[in-house]
């Protein structure tokens, strides 16, 4: 499925939720905010020995990282202060689960020696997925392509965290894989935009 038609789709699945949080009156900015601290929150957990019940949390905390935006919307309250914070907590939030991933490893002394390393590269290639995109949109280029958007990476650490350790770690190791992999992709992506632009001025 094409990921305009996986949005759809989970707006779709969203509306109900939305429209009970615009009759509620709850503040979009509340949600991006209550939704930072869950993801600080799972992260905890997770750190304290505890990923199933963290892979609980973080899909909570991830439910209502979507909403937020669609909320948004409704209220007619969509802005780019918004749009700023959500993209910035989100890589707040990741941050925080790989670094207590990170220190479960450490704690439990679980997976091969280089697991440690493995789930560094893994957040590395988080970030610079996310940083590849901004970094575009900041020069006008649009950049959504590859395989492994925030959304994807979520799916995988939900799933590794629930289904225990020794999913985790191929979870990791997928993602150190994939979301550089997905880096590949999007600076080939902008390269050859900014390329033909380049000649297009010239």
């Amino acid at each position: 499925m094409r990921r305009e038609g996986l949005d759809r789709v989970v707006r779709a699945w969203t509306a109900p939720l939305v429209a009970g949080l615009d009759t509620a009156r709850v503040s979009p900015m509340a949600l991006t905010f209550t939704g930072l601290v869950a993801n600080l929150a799972a992260a905890g957990v997770v750190a304290a020995g505890h990923p199933r019940w963290g892979a609980l949390g973080l899909l909570a905390a991830s439910l209502l990282d979507t909403l937020d935006g669609g909320l948004a919307r409704r209220q007619g309250r969509a802005s780019r202060l918004g749009a700023f914070l959500d993209s910035t907590f989100d890589r707040i939030s990741e941050t925080a689960i790989f670094v207590a991933i990170l220190r479960d490893i450490n704690a439990s002394q679980w997976g091969p020696w280089w697991l440690p390393e493995v789930t560094l590269l893994a957040l590395a290639g988080s970030l610079a997925v996310s940083y590849v995109r901004a970094r575009a949109e900041g020069l006008g280029e649009e950049c959504k392509v590859g395989w492994l958007e925030r959304p994807e990476r979520v799916v995988l650490l939900v799933l590794g965290l629930a289904l225990g350790r020794a999913a985790l770690g191929f979870a990791l190791f997928a993602l150190a894989a994939l979301t550089w992999l997905t880096v590949v992709q999007r600076i080939a992506h902008v390269w050859g935009k900014l390329a033909r632009s380049d000649q297009d001025r010239a």
